[in-house]
Parts: structure tokens; C-alpha cells; sequence
């Protein structure tokens, strides 16, 4: 028989009353000291406190003051009352942890890839993934690769380009532009998976019932024949986007980056952005259509930044700090600085630089970098190394891309800007000048004499 041990032993050797295997329970992602608890909470015990659990899963409390000098200056009712407050008060703390607090908090501690993985596929059913640099099919019909890889990247909507040769310009851009437009109706018609929107409201409904949004657009401004009519044409035909210039493919009104030394530019070009090409940029921004500028030259591009009257956007581009190719635009700090004060959204390629694939980490670190010069909410996706999801589950291990932040990258941002533009349709001047003579006499070019 084991002898009761003394009152003066118990003061000195007290016994423990909590067991260590019971560790977790309350909480399953993340350690409870990289939890910000709100002050409802905390406010029950100090900054000495410690939370641990008991074997049935309900957490104790216990302090780090002695228990003697407690008893000695509380009467025994008051003590007691207190200690029912804090067992409520921890109670409350463990039912919060486990459904209050949002699951990217406690994945951001976590290693378990599934996890952060299964937490960004349910984000991205919340909010569409928008693929800024999608490569739409070349045949009449949406094969298995291409849908293939929308439904393996979580893609919610894409920006659909209607691509026209450079050597097209004052020949037959406008026709191939038009039958760009017929084709792309016709494959999505013929597809359950995707639909054509044409406003931020309809790629959302879109979004909800399953399929992918289409936005469809002209991939340079040679395809508008520098015609105003033309340009309010192809908006009535569903276009929601004009890239002003695709790469070395300069306009009479819009100059484009050249990356090649041998290039030959025409005399009477313009090499930054004239003033037939301000009133093309201010007939867009009263269309409501998206203005695309990352193919410009860098002087155009400060041009268009200064003028336009709506946010831009600069697709399938990466920092030229970062990055310098010939495959993607790649855009100079100083002019990613300008974004907060246009607006406007660039939607990084990080999937390859040149001819070598880019790593998940050096993804991740030109994203942060864009965030840093632009900021967070002009920023989105255009590519990715490996897949879109195995993009984000590693992102949100950081605190700074919480929940919002992440829905601002993969689409959010290109939403709002979508509402920006809407919401100044008609309210500008309408525009009805022709480009001068002297702009274009010297090219072959296939126009009927003005009387």
C-alpha cells in the first residue's frame, strides 16, 4: 500500500495532472503560437498563460505563477469563479480554432502539400482563375489537349487573342480578323465546356455553372485596318480586348517593341504613339474594351499610361529585371511602377524564360518581386511552372497572401478592372476622324479613294 503523501511533500512536488500524448487535438494545421487569437479570446489570461490538452481532448489551463502566493491572496469562490470563466474561455478558444479560424491561416504552418493543394482547388471553385496567355486551338475544334489542359489547371476563364499575321497590314488583316472572330464562335458553339462572355457579370455566371468563360480579343492593332469603324465593328461582334500592337508589328499610329537588330521600320511609322493613336486608345476606353499593352515600345507604352482614360492590362509578360526574351513581353520596372496610378493589371508568364523552365521557387519570387514594385492589386497569371495549383498551395504558405490576396491574383484583379472600364462606356466623346493621308500613302495600301 502506497503512503498518502504529505500536505508539505504536495507543496513542494506537486503533482501533474496533464498528459503529453494528447498534443494536437485541438488544433490539426498549425501550432497555436503562429496564431494571432482576437482579443474575445486573450482576454481571459495574460501573456504567461500556456494552453494544453487533457486526455479527452478539452484544454487546461495552467499558469506559470506559484499556486500557493494565488490561494493566499484570492478568496476560495472568487479563484473558482475565474477558473469556470477561463475553462469557457479555452473552450471556446478550441471550437474557434477548428471551424472560426480560416483554413489559409492554419495552412500557412502546415507541410502537407494535399492540404494547401485541396484548400486552393476549393478557392479557385470560389473565384475564377483567369488564363491571360492561353493558346487558343488552330483547328475548328477544341481537341483533348486543349481541354486537357483547362480542367487540369483549375482555368475559369481565358483570354481568347484573334491572332493576325504582321505581313496582313494594308492587305487582308481586317477579312482574316472577322473570320478569326467566326471561328472562334463557332468552336466554342460547338463545345459544352466553354462560352463566350462579355462582361465581367457574365464570366462570374459563367464561372458558377461550370464552364470557362471566353473573352475574346484582337492580338494587334494592324487587324483594325486604323479605322475607327472598323474597331466599334469588332466590339459589336463580342470583342472585349485590343492588344494595341503585337511584337514588331508597328502601325502608323502605335509603335511596337523590336527585338531584333535587322527589323526594318518604315519612314513614315511612328515610333511611340501619335495622335490618330490617342483617339483609337479614347474610342476603346468608350467602348468599355480592355486596352492591351505589352507588345508596345517602351516610349508607346509610357504614352498610352499617361493618356488612357481606363486601366490597362499587359499580358503574357514577366519584369524585364527578372526576366529578358524574346518569347514574352518583358516590361521595365519603372513602368510597372505606374500601374497604381493607372489601374491597370499585368498577368505574368512564369512558366519558362527563354528556352529554360522556371522553377516553382523563382515563380514565386518574381511574383513577390511584381507585388513589391506594383503592388498587390494590379497583379494576376498568365502561365505558371508545372500547374496553376501546385503554384498557389506553395504561395499561401506565405502570410502576406492570405485568402483575398490570392483571389486578387488569380483573376480578382482583371474582374475589377473589367468593372472599371464598364462603368465608363459612352461617357467619353465619340470619335469619327479618319488617319491622315501622309500616313499611310506610302504603303500598298488596299483602299478606295476618299472623295
Amino acid at each position: 500500500m502506497n503512503p498518502v503523501p504529505s500536505r508539505e511533500f504536495l507543496e513542494v512536488h506537486p503533482l501533474h495532472q496533464h498528459q503529453p500524448h494528447c498534443k494536437q487535438q485541438c488544433f490539426v494545421f498549425t501550432e497555436i503560437s503562429d496564431i494571432e487569437l482576437p482579443a474575445e479570446i486573450t482576454k481571459f489570461g495574460g501573456g504567461n498563460e500556456k494552453i494544453r490538452c487533457s486526455n479527452g481532448g478539452i484544454p487546461s489551463y495552467t499558469s506559470k505563477k506559484d499556486s500557493s502566493s494565488e490561494l493566499s491572496g484570492e478568496r476560495p469562490e472568487r479563484s473558482r469563479g475565474r477558473k469556470i470563466l477561463l475553462g469557457v474561455g479555452l473552450v471556446l478558444l478550441c471550437i474557434g480554432m477548428a471551424g472560426g479560424i480560416p483554413l489559409a491561416l492554419q495552412l500557412r504552418s502546415s507541410s502537407l502539400l494535399e492540404a494547401r493543394l485541396s484548400f486552393i482547388r476549393r478557392l479557385l471553385t470560389e473565384s475564377p482563375l483567369i488564363e491571360g496567355s492561353w493558346k487558343p486551338p488552330t483547328t475548328t475544334n477544341l481537341n483533348s489537349s486543349n481541354l486537357f489542359e483547362v480542367r487540369q489547371n483549375h482555368i475559369g476563364a481565358v483570354l481568347w487573342p484573334i491572332a493576325v499575321p504582321c505581313g496582313a497590314q494594308y492587305l487582308d488583316a481586317v477579312q482574316l480578323a472577322l473570320e478569326g472572330i467566326d471561328k472562334a464562335k463557332r468552336i466554342t458553339a460547338a463545345s459544352d465546356l466553354m462560352h463566350i462572355v462579355e462582361s465581367a457579370d457574365e464570366m462570374e455566371q459563367t464561372h458558377i455553372r461550370g464552364e470557362v468563360a471566353v473573352l475574346m480579343g484582337i492580338s494587334g492593332g494592324h487587324a483594325l485596318g486604323t479605322s475607327l469603324a472598323v474597331l466599334r465593328s469588332i466590339y459589336l461582334l463580342g470583342a472585349r480586348f485590343v492588344a494595341i500592337t503585337s511584337l514588331e508589328c508597328t502601325t502608323p499610329w502605335a509603335a511596337a517593341a523590336i527585338r531584333r537588330r535587322d527589323h526594318l521600320i518604315e519612314e513614315n511609322v511612328t515610333n511611340s504613339f501619335n495622335e490618330f493613336g490617342e483617339k483609337m486608345l479614347l474610342e476603346m476606353n468608350r467602348l468599355g474594351m480592355l486596352v492591351e499593352i505589352s507588345q508596345l515600345s517602351e516610349s508607346a507604352m509610357l504614352a498610352v499610361l499617361q493618356s488612357a482614360k481606363a486601366p490597362v492590362l499587359l499580358t503574357n509578360a514577366t519584369p524585364l529585371s527578372i526576366c529578358n526574351s524574346t518569347s514574352i513581353a518583358s516590361i521595365p520596372d519603372h513602368v510597372l511602377s505606374l500601374l497604381p496610378e493607372n489601374g491597370g493589371v499585368v498577368l505574368l508568364n512564369l512558366e519558362r524564360c527563354g528556352d529554360r523552365t522556371l522553377s516553382v521557387r523563382e515563380a514565386i519570387n518574381a511574383i513577390n518581386y511584381v507585388r513589391k514594385v506594383s503592388g498587390v492589386d494590379h497583379i494576376g497569371l498568365g502561365g505558371a511552372p508545372k500547374s496553376y495549383a501546385l503554384l498557389l498551395a506553395e504561395l499561401a504558405r506565405d502570410r502576406v497572401w492570405g485568402n483575398a490576396a490570392i483571389k486578387k491574383l488569380v483573376g480578382g484583379n482583371v474582374m475589377r478592372i473589367l468593372r472599371e472600364i464598364e462603368t465608363l462606356k459612352s461617357r467619353l466623346p465619340l470619335y469619327e476622324e479618319w488617319i491622315p493621308h501622309e500616313s499611310i500613302e506610302s504603303n500598298s495600301y488596299c483602299r478606295y479613294p476618299e472623295s
